[in-house]
């Protein structure tokens, strides 16, 4: 195990507070992988969260491989269930910030998430004890993702939002565009730019590619109206490429999908155009790899893990400038281009005729650049160094009774 700095100084503890521990997407797998990141490189880590089913896989994982601590309060997304959880979040923060004082080290509260009563728990906790406090919106406060139920998390900003963002000592975005959003809705605040990393998924040999298929361009995520999957269809029959197939893949409600599939059909691509459901996470490193081509249309993302997967699989990429990835002009692995069916089309129709050892060798580029700049272990020693110590006030831990009876 590395140390994590050289200047002699003890690194902190760090509790990760995750908003769900039940996805095996999203937040979840972030947070296993971040804690990984942190585990190797010598920082002594914990995630906590709530779950109302199973745990994540890739937190199981985490436990497994690394002996990492993942503690889950157990109980229903109700207001019952989130207001039991929040006490015992409360209480696990008081534990492990009193168990940190004691041995003599800094403690910090990493929340992954706003909304969730358990998470303002935490940071409320960690405040009240003088801890580190660190926020990772992960995207909830862009402004895009605030449109949607728009009222209610309005109110939920004004009454309790506002307040934990003014108590953080550092606010995380993962891109340009995150940063602005919140120093927008946060006037005076500075939120420091520290991107997330990429754990390389596994292949697996469920998609792979069959001899002599058209070649495949494909997208990954869930299918939702602001991932603008209705200009990429349009995009593909204006390129009309010849040769080639378009995979769409990930979960989605049955009638919005239904509307891209007639969609499809009236666009005359309906043949060309493949849906299929959720990918499984042990499968994904199979479907990117079965791809000759990625492609992101989105008019709104935060990091947008799954174009670095992509790269790191191997494939070429078109992503939209709302993805924080317009390294991919630069390092040649791809396209960056507006969200507009027009660019899309141009970017669709420049890939597509490019010889596959060209866009194999883009892919590499790409897969080169992800191991070289987003390690996890490189990229935890950001956190450390640009969240985590800024973060950290003087090593004292406030006395805060703890409550008997769930509210």
């Amino acid at each position: 195990m590395r140390g994590p700095h050289r200047s002699g100084r003890q690194p902190p503890h760090v509790l990760l507070v995750a908003s769900t521990l039940d996805d095996n997407g999203g937040i979840p797998v972030c947070v296993a992988q971040l804690a990984g990141g942190l585990h190797r490189i010598g920082i002594g880590v914990e995630v906590v969260g709530q779950r109302s089913g199973a745990l994540a896989p890739a937190l199981q994982s985490l436990a497994a491989a690394h002996g990492v601590p993942v503690t889950a309060a157990h109980f229903p997304w109700n207001p019952a269930g989130q207001a039991a959880a929040a006490l015992a979040m409360r209480r696990h923060v008081i534990r492990q910030a009193t168990e940190a004082a004691a041995a003599g080290r800094r403690f910090v509260v990493h929340s992954h998430g706003v909304w969730v009563a358990p998470v303002i728990a935490a940071v409320d906790t960690a405040v009240a004890l003088g801890a580190g406090v660190v926020i990772s919106p992960h995207g909830m406060l862009r402004h895009d993702a605030m449109e949607k139920s728009r009222w209610r998390k309005r109110a939920a900003l004004t009454l309790v939002v506002r307040r934990l963002i003014a108590t953080a000592g550092s606010l995380h975005a993962t891109s340009a565009d995150e940063a602005d959003d919140l120093a927008r809705l946060f006037p005076g605040c500075h939120p420091t730019l520290v991107p997330l990393g990429i754990d390389p998924v596994a292949p697996s040999p469920e998609f792979a590619r069959p001899t002599g298929r058209p070649r495949t361009a494909g997208y990954l995520g869930r299918l939702l109206p602001i991932k603008n999957l209705d200009g990429l269809l349009e995009a593909w029959a204006a390129a009309a490429p010849r040769g080639w197939r378009l995979v769409l893949a990930g979960p989605g409600e049955a009638s919005y999908v239904d509307t891209l599939r007639g969609r499809a059909r009236d666009l005359g691509i309906g043949a060309a155009v493949e849906f299929l459901p959720a990918v499984p996470r042990s499968a994904i490193g199979g479907f990117l790899g079965g791809l000759d081509l990625f492609v992101l249309a989105s008019r709104s993302e935060a990091f947008s893990l799954v174009v670095g997967e992509a790269l790191a699989a191997g494939v070429p990429v078109i992503a939209s400038t709302a993805a924080p990835w317009e390294g991919v002009v630069s390092r040649g692995c791809g396209w960056w281009v507006a969200p507009d069916p027009t660019s899309l089309t141009g970017a669709l129709r420049d890939a597509t005729m490019r010889p596959v050892a060209e866009l194999a060798e883009m892919g590499h580029r790409g897969a080169e650049w992800i191991r070289r700049e987003y390690d996890w272990d490189h990229v935890a020693r950001r956190h450390l160094a640009e969240l985590y110590e800024p973060a950290l006030g003087p090593p004292s831990i406030q006395p805060v009774s703890i409550p008997h009876d769930a509210p």
